[in-house]
């Protein structure tokens, strides 16, 4: 009978072996544990740990049924820790040695059974509820487990660590259908051991090891896991051996290929890769040729190699070396002939595609791209022969060997043999009479050939090069033996199609009898490939089978046996010869004959090999199906009507394939393109013929497409006059327009319009013209731009003509106003000089903000003068109103097509149009478009065509035809005169540079600002790009120009000082000249000028002032050209560049250059006009070593790129990388 210590002991350790993990409870025996106290059956010991400070441990034992432990440790695994294991034993120890007296407990405890029941149903294990079972980690045990012992119902397992060895073993007691698992071990819960154990058991034998049907289980899923049918017999093909390392299944015989198997090893034809051949001389020392290089019973690869040759340099006799893809520029230059760095080049190449075709991961493209760049390669001129060399000897002249080609291709041969239950599948190589296995060491297979004795037969096509390479490595494989008509299906059937197949291994029936030809028919399938090619496909028809007659395929007579009929080979060679015969490409091409898309459709090439096939009754098919070329088969039809309108005439155009109507849009968009394919609304392409693509493509450049017509301009002479000789009944209008075009090239026979009543000036020759040229337009009901230099009279000529239109008869005369939009520094211009010159015409000026209340009066009144900003605010009433004639003054005002101001001209109705001004060009050739657009719609035709035709021609390519095409184009509506050309009585005009150098201080600001904005531009380009960063560029300029002028304008928080090289010598200059001369002065920066009224002040020099903000500005001028004392006239560039008459100064000062050199141009015009009487003196005033000298160089690049269309300067307004380094001496 137990004492009552060895009872609490015995239920001590229990509660340790239940708790506790194995591995915590050996750890434990290596730590020793301190008593610091007891109370009341509660234990606190101390252990020692890895940290600094002992842990503390906590036992509690009052309540038997219920113990209580604690630690401090960090512990997270299964049950207590190791220390209160350590604590638990020498408590016991304490016990067994009576040093602490504990009571007995009042029950037994009940031991708990170490064997594990194991879930299941009918033998196959519950993986889901042996999950919820909660098993100990086996992760903590690292030696392996082994499994020993092995039946139908029981596996034994031994498991070894370091310090014991356990047994384990799980049981199928099928008597009462429980699984056991059993450890040595004894713990009571599922201990680690035992969840290794069934671990290894599921890796080996599966979780379904005791199910009655296992072995069954295994073979069926052998079966299907190889792809075969779970029905077949699988002692037939493979044996079954379980071990106590698991269950092995091996094949009976080697290479037992499934269905899908087959399938993978012929690969597939469903996408083709096409070859077009290039179209591609002096001697040299060096000879180059093509290496096969031989290792074993392989070719390792092919390479160019080059060497030195014999004397008689008939052949490479010595220093061979091979030429890879790193050396074979520096080789290059050895060789003079063309020819030979051809083939280098393409040797390299194929070199390259070589190495990457790999038989156990070949793929069709690789040897498609190889066979190709073969091809390629031998289709060079080749002087010496191609070597094969061993790679186990030496490259010497005496282990090179010549390779020799013969034409005789190899045929591919699939042998079939009868063994039961297999279907052995033999594959081979046949040519020269001899019949060899792929991989027979007498031959070297390659994707470009089979070599045999130095002789390379060539295979095929690319497609039969694949299918050999891929049978190299398994040259002979086993297949189900599921009879005849299954062996046909999965193997005869695609392997055909490529191989020979011989039957020879077992029963088969020859040839019976051939096909009557009433029921061969020959097809044509048409195809795209990639969006590149149109490939041609012949293919024969014999009852039911279409057969490639390029192929090996049998035309099966019954579907059980193997008994086929004779192909028809002379029907299929003649009609191979006859699809060759079709393009010339076709000659060298097998199988898929194909072309790109662009050359099957040149000149309608493949409609009419479509209706050459159909007259030699082969069937095309697969027109519809062409992906991406869906084009209409019907020629198409034309048609075309003329009608008038206004401005414009109709070409009412009617084309269409078929049913198809074509879309005029879509048509343009193709002609845009440069292309004469269009498309239908039906999906379809329709081909247009080039010769009609090429003569009404200018109807659409020129025109306006407007659903089913284009508007073409009376303006465009060119197309009229065609159309009017094409035309056997021309209509009346075209009629018109011809005449119209005829007179516009006597335009030199102007008559003369006689003197003028109600104008009260004396016209100079010149300006008589220029009213003779106005009636001529005005007669002919053109538009016109009279673009006089400036101070010639522009405004009076004007006047003059609308005189001329009031004087005549009645009949002929407009009873509507004209219309004059002007800048506003011109309308007190335009008025004083009408009632200067034609006092009785009634003039209205339709400005300020009191002018809706002179609406009533327009009818009224002869002329109408509105600003531009006027006009474009007031454009409601304007549009709706009729004019006479609208008249534009300084018209480069509407030289962007997308302004407002262009957009509201156009709105403006009028019988006829004028345009003013002295400067037609300022920017670029483009500004033309908008201003005769103007004038004459639709003459330059659509923007992009103008942009492209004559715009950047000019401008960026400065192309000399499109020059000479433009001022043809615009001479009879464009009239310009030179002063030097018509006011020779003018005084002469000199211009001249003022060169400054800034003093110390004022050159330390400029350096310092360029500093800052250069570090700025180079940080913002480089995050934003040029494009963006225009402003910050502008600003930069701007900065340094008005730094140019003087330090104060540097900063307006900063005081700069005033230091002004510039304002130094304008001041010297005027107080020399003041006495005897009147003087202008221009700055574009009002804070300039201010600087100067200073310094003028100072002076004690009388002047005037004028600048945007100035009112009274007829005021101004009247007192500077009519108040002796008034010396000197301040302006700004923009407020009094133009409109100003200021004959009285003979010198002008311009202090600062600007972009346009044609605004610096019109200001000095301000006083060289008609009415000077004294030489004119012009300065420009430029500082050193600045962005001003900059300005002056870019201008000097930039002028005169339309000069032979109108001569005029550009002017910058965006910049590019470039001149952003110039400016701000960027590196």
């Amino acid at each position: 009978m137990l004492t009552k210590k060895d009872s609490v002991i015995n239920l001590l350790n229990e509660y340790i072996e239940d708790n506790a993990d194995y591995l915590v409870i050996e750890r434990a025996y290596s730590i020793f544990p301190n008593l610091i106290r007891e109370k009341n059956h509660s234990f606190f010991f101390e252990c020692q740990g890895s940290q600094l400070y002992p842990y503390d441990v906590f036992i509690d034992i009052s309540n038997y049924s219920k113990l209580q432990t604690s630690c401090s440790c960090p512990y997270e695994g299964f049950g207590i820790c190791k220390h209160v294991v350590a604590s638990f034993h020498q408590l016991i120890q304490l016990i067994d040695q009576e040093e602490i007296d504990v009571e007995e407990p009042k029950k037994t405890i009940k031991f708990r059974s170490s064997i594990t029941t194991i879930p299941h149903e009918n033998g196959v294990i519950d993986i889901d509820e042996l999950n919820k079972m909660n098993f100990r980690s086996g992760s903590y045990y690292y030696s392996p487990l082994t499994i020993t012992a092995i039946n139908k119902d029981n596996i034994e397992g031994f498991y070894d660590t370091y310090r014991e060895e356990f047994d384990l073993k799980i049981s199928f007691h099928r008597n009462d259908n429980r699984i056991l698992l059993n450890c040595s071990c004894k713990s009571p819960y599922p201990c680690g051991h035992k969840s290794l154990f069934l671990q290894e058991i599921f890796k080996r034998f599966g979780p379904n090891y005791f199910a009655d049907d296992y072995i069954e289980r295994i073979k069926k899923q052998k079966l299907e896991s190889a792809g075969f049918d779970p029905s077949l017999g699988f002692d037939d093909l493979f044996t079954l051996n379980i071990t106590t390392d698991g269950v092995a299944v091996k094949e009976k015989v080697k290479n037992i290929f499934n269905k899908n198997q087959v399938k993978s090893l012929f690969g597939t034809e469903a996408n083709h890769t096409f070859y077009l051949p290039n179209t591609s001389e002096d001697s040299s020392n060096y000879g180059v040729t093509i290496c096969f290089e031989k290792q074993g019973n392989s070719i390792l690869n092919v390479f160019p190699m080059y060497g030195k040759l014999n004397k008689a340099q008939t052949k490479i006799s010595t220093k061979f070396r091979e030429i890879d893809a790193y050396d074979f520029v520096d080789i290059l230059p050895l060789f003079d002939n063309k020819s030979d760095k051809d083939l280098i080049i393409s040797g390299v190449q194929l070199a390259s595609q070589y190495s990457q075709v790999d038989s156990q991961t070949i793929d069709i493209e690789s040897v498609k791209s190889l066979v190709y760049q073969f091809k390629d390669l031998v289709s060079h001129e080749i002087s010496f022969p191609f070597l094969v060399w061993n790679n186990r000897k030496s490259m010497i002249n005496k282990n090179l060997t010549p390779l020799s080609f013969k034409k005789e291709e190899v045929v591919p041969v699939l042998k079939i043999s009868d063994k039961k239950p297999f279907y052995q599948l033999d594959f081979k190589v046949k040519f020269d009479n001899h019949t060899y296995g792929v991989n027979s060491k007498q031959i070297l297979l390659t994707p470009l050939g089979v070599i045999k004795d130095e002789v390379l037969y060539p295979i095929q096509n690319p497609e039969t090069a694949y299918h050999l390479m891929k049978t190299k490595e398994k040259s002979r494989i086993n297949v189900i033996n599921k009879g005849i008509e299954q062996l046909k299906t999965d193997v005869i059937a695609p392997f055909s199609k490529v191989f020979e197949i011989d039957f020879k291994g077992i029963k088969a029936s020859k040839p019976t009898t051939k096909q009557k030809k009433e029921n061969v028919e020959k097809h044509v399938y048409l195809s795209d490939e990639n969006g590149e090619y149109i490939v041609i496909h012949p293919v024969v028809k014999y009852g039911k089978s279409l057969i490639s007659p390029e192929s090996m395929e049998k035309v099966w007579k019954s579907e059980k046996k193997l008994t086929y009929l004779e192909r028809n080979k002379e029907l299929e060679a003649d009609f191979i010869a006859e699809i060759r015969a079709l393009h010339p490409r076709f000659e060298q091409q097998t199988k898929y004959y194909h072309l790109t898309t662009d050359e099957a459709l040149s000149g309608f090439w493949l409609m009419q090999v479509i209706d050459q096939l159909k007259e030699k009754n082969i069937r095309v098919f697969g027109l519809n199906d062409l992906k991406t070329i869906k084009y209409n088969l019907n020629k198409p039809s034309f048609s075309m009507g003329l009608s008038s309108g206004t401005d414009w005439f109709d070409m009412e155009i009617d084309i269409a394939f078929g049913d198809q109507k074509v879309d005029l849009k879509q048509l343009q968009k193709s002609i845009v393109k440069k292309s004469n394919y269009v498309e239908l609304k039906d999906g379809t392409i329709g081909i247009l013929p080039k010769e009609w693509i090429e003569k009404y493509k200018k109807y659409f450049k020129l025109g306006q497409v407007k659903k089913d017509k284009i508007e073409i301009s009376n303006f465009q002479f060119n197309i009229i006059d065609e159309l009017y000789e094409e035309e056997t009944n021309a209509p009346k209008f075209l009629e018109e327009l011809h005449q119209k075009k005829q007179r516009l090239l006597n335009l030199k026979e102007l008559k003369d319009v006689p003197t003028l009543k109600g104008i009260e000036a004396t016209l100079r020759d010149y300006q008589k013209e220029g009213l003779n040229w106005m009636v001529f337009l005005h007669e002919n009901k053109l538009g016109g731009c009279l673009a006089d230099d400036m101070g010639l009279g522009k405004t009076l000529q004007t006047i003059a003509f609308f005189q001329y239109l009031k004087n005549l008869p009645k009949k002929d005369r407009s009873p509507l106003p004209h219309l004059v939009v002007a800048p506003t520094s011109l309308m007190f211009n335009w008025q004083a000089e009408i009632e200067k010159f034609a006092p009785k015409m009634k003039v209205l000026p339709f400005i300020g903000a009191n002018r809706h209340d002179l609406q009533k009066e327009i009818e009224k009144n002869d002329i109408i003068l509105t600003t531009y900003g006027s006009m474009i605010k007031d454009i409601e009433m304007h549009k709706d109103l009729q004019y006479n004639y609208v008249v534009l003054d300084e018209s480069q005002a509407i030289k962007n097509p997308q302004s407002q101001r262009f957009k509201a001209v156009r709105l403006l109705k009028a019988n006829n149009r004028l345009a003013l001004t002295g400067t037609p060009i300022e920017n670029n050739t483009f500004d033309l478009y908008s201003q005769f657009s103007f004038l004459n719609p639709g003459i330059f035709g659509s923007i992009n065509h103008f942009k492209s035709t004559f715009a950047e021609a000019i401008d960026r390519d400065q192309d000399e035809y499109s020059s000479e095409l433009l001022s043809r184009m615009i001479h009879p509506f464009l009239l310009r005169r030179t002063k030097l050309q018509v006011a020779k009585e003018l005084p002469s005009k000199t211009e001249s540079v003022i060169y400054c150098e800034m003093g110390k201080k004022q050159r330390k600001v400029y350096e310092d600002y360029k500093l800052y904005f250069r570090q700025k531009l180079q940080e913002q380009i480089e995050e934003e790009g040029i494009n963006k960063s225009q402003m910050y560029i502008l600003q930069g300029l701007t900065k340094l120009r008005q730094i140019c002028n003087s330090t104060a304008l540097a900063d307006k928080e900063k005081d700069q000082g005033n230091d002004s090289a510039k304002l130094d010598e304008l001041v010297r200059h005027l107080t020399e000249k003041v006495n005897n001369h009147k003087i202008l002065v221009f700055s574009q920066f009002v804070g300039m000028l201010s600087l100067v009224k200073e310094r003028l002040e100072q002076e004690g020099i009388v002047f005037e002032y004028l600048d945007g903000q100035t009112r009274n500005r007829e005021e101004k001028v009247n007192n500077f050209q009519n108040n002796d004392k008034i010396r000197v006239f301040l302006i700004s560039l923009k407020a009094g560049g133009t409109g100003l008459n200021l004959t009285e100064a003979d010198y002008v000062y311009l202090i600062d250059p600007w972009w346009n050199p044609a605004v610096e141009s019109q200001a000095i015009d301000r006083c060289y006009r008609i009415g000077q009487d004294k030489k004119v003196m012009a300065y420009r005033m430029i500082c050193n070593d600045t962005i001003e000298e900059k300005i002056v160089q870019l201008q000097d690049k930039k002028k005169a790129v339309a000069a032979d269309v109108i001569r005029v300067d550009k002017e910058k307004k965006s910049f590019d990388k470039g001149d952003v380094e110039m400016f701000f001496g960027m590196s």
